[in-house]
């Protein structure tokens, strides 16, 4: 990735319109502003700025990068303001972050962060212990606060230092998003992007919407991280996935996220093809109590709302219960036993497809869950992530358009 002296003092020029104006604003010479320029465009083999007698003009490559640079120099700036507020004085002048905070400190941070070491995260960076060591505290001077609890078990966030990580990841997703589209407009067909898939959405909607786009961007690196709602929406949050597929929350659990409802997904009751209940064309509640049962855990939402559903029928819960979350257990549950479970639709496509489950003709009153999006109030995407977007929709109008009423 490029260096970040290069990517400010193309948004200064782009800012300035003049490599003297540039030099101006980042305290630098003009030969230096010039030679990182040129070391920048080198790099990425292609022109950001046209030259004239007057001024200096950003060509297409170079108004995508420095939108980027700059939404990057914005997540800094925002760090600047809350880590002073965090502190509870008033701000002092010290050295910005925004300006004068170089790659090897930013990477200090992430490195010691992820591995919860000093040693580990010098191993992952490629640097020595006491580079490293210097490197944080070069950062920790500009922040003002400490970035990390020092133990001996480790090295641990700070709250501050939480909220600077998650500003510096941030402004380097901006800038690999920048670095991506000036490589598409020279043709790419590649670039990264990192999807949260709950449950709901790993059975058809992300990896379909995935192999179709795969056939546009044959290069692109995708990632499909599964994960709990909670885990991968601090994910969404830091910039470590472009977008979370799954249960929409409503309203929304945190600020700074909006979500794009896709289709409504019902709750249905299964069994295994070979059940008693198989192939029946009328089947009561009642009639599915009499056989054990795989249900979720109790307090789970669904849970709660099949167990409300039983008790205005004036039915009792079930008793031969087994508790839990994973779905790929619940198939083999009940591929291989008499057992009931509700589940999603979605989640039993396949299997239903294939004939070795069976969704019994029984409506359950339990409310329809609203599958769909969700991103950053501010992300804005790359070709290569609007690509996957319109995918996923695509996708999700065929599943809407092919589920069938529920039972009467």
């Amino acid at each position: 990735m490029a260096k970040l002296r290069k990517l400010r003092v193309a948004l200064a020029i782009a800012e300035g319109g003049a490599i003297a104006n540039a030099a101006r604003q980042l305290g630098l010479s003009q030969p230096a502003v010039s030679r990182a320029l040129q070391s920048l465009e080198a790099e990425l083999g292609i022109t950001l700025f046209h030259r004239s007698s007057r001024r200096l003009a950003a060509s297409e490559a170079g108004i995508l990068l420095v939108r980027r640079i700059g939404r990057a120099q914005e997540q800094l700036r925002i760090a600047e303001l809350e880590l002073p507020a965090m502190s509870g004085e008033a701000a002092r002048s010290r050295p910005s972050l925004t300006i004068h905070a170089a790659d090897h400190e930013f990477a200090a941070l992430l490195a010691v962060a992820a591995h919860g070491t000093v040693s580990a995260g010098a191993r992952q960076a490629g640097l020595s212990q006491p580079a490293l060591n210097r490197s944080l505290r070069a950062l920790e001077n500009r922040a003002g606060l400490p970035l990390f609890h020092r133990t001996t078990a480790g090295m641990r966030l700070t709250p501050p230092g939480e909220a600077l990580l998650r500003r510096v990841k941030l402004c380097f997703s901006e800038i690999r998003q920048g670095l991506e589209e000036v490589e598409i407009l020279k043709g790419a067909t590649g670039g990264q992007i990192r999807i949260g898939a709950l449950p709901l959405t790993r059975v058809r909607l992300a990896p379909v919407a995935v192999e179709r786009l795969l056939m546009r961007y044959p290069e692109a690196e995708i990632a499909i991280v599964d994960g709990t709602y909670g885990s991968l929406l601090m994910a969404l949050r830091q910039g470590d996935i472009d977008v979370l597929v799954g249960t929409i929350r409503r309203p929304a659990p945190v600020e700074g996220i909006v979500s794009e409802e896709l289709f409504e997904d019902d709750v249905v009751m299964v069994v295994g093809a070979r059940h008693p209940l198989a192939g029946r064309r009328s089947v009561d509640l009642a009639d599915c109590l009499g056989f054990p049962w795989v249900l979720p855990f109790k307090g789970v939402p669904l849970r709660l709302q099949f167990e409300a559903a039983l008790r205005a029928f004036g039915l009792d819960t079930p008793k031969r219960v087994i508790e839990t979350d994973s779905v790929v257990a619940v198939r083999t549950l009940l591929m291989n036993g008499e057992r009931v479970a509700i589940l999603s639709r979605h989640q039993v496509h396949h299997e239903v497809e294939a004939g070795t489950l069976t969704i019994l003709p029984v409506r359950i009153e339990c409310t329809n869950r609203q599958v769909g999006l969700t991103m950053r109030a501010d992300y804005v995407p790359t070709p290569l992530a609007a690509a996957l977007l319109d995918e996923l929709r695509g996708v999700a109008a065929e599943i809407s358009e092919a589920r069938p009423h529920a039972p009467a």
